[in-house]
């Protein structure tokens, strides 16, 4: 995974809501480390991770790394801030991680901010990588930028 420590946005920004259910993906991220919630019981991956699997409803997972790479699903773009010193516009995106050489059965799509670029070079279908944004010791946010 690509380490960084450029921050994005501002110190301002309320940190994520961690549950008994999304810590063990906050404490991968943490590291650095992309993962999704895979159920042990069909391969189902998911992100958010959650107390049951959308496809089955089993209750058995295991967390799954995933390589930090994907391609632009779908995104818009910010004008409004929602932080003091915000930098506009921002750029909410939907990435479509590559899941190959996991066991998931299925792609997954997180929802992120596009960073390091300009609104001219969105283009969905782009490869991306995963940007490290640390917030401190213990809670780093992946962001993602093209390769």
């Amino acid at each position: 995974m690509t380490a960084s420590t450029t921050r994005w946005f501002p110190n301002s920004m309320p940190a994520p809501i961690v549950d008994h259910h999304t810590l063990p993906w906050w404490q991968a991220c943490a590291e650095h480390k992309l993962t999704a919630q895979r159920c042990t019981h069909c391969n189902h991956a998911q992100i958010p991770p959650a107390p049951i699997c959308s496809e089955c409803h089993g209750n058995s997972f295991e967390m799954t790394e995933l390589s930090g790479k994907g391609t632009l699903y779908t995104y818009t773009a910010v004008y409004q801030p929602i932080a003091m010193e915000q930098t506009l516009p921002f750029f909410i995106a939907i990435v479509e991680l590559d899941v190959s050489g996991t066991s998931c059965a299925n792609s997954v799509r997180l929802m992120t901010n596009m960073v390091d670029c300009e609104e001219s070079e969105l283009q969905i279908g782009k490869p991306v990588q995963v940007a490290w944004e640390s917030m401190s010791q213990y809670v780093s946010i992946p962001r993602f930028r093209f390769c």
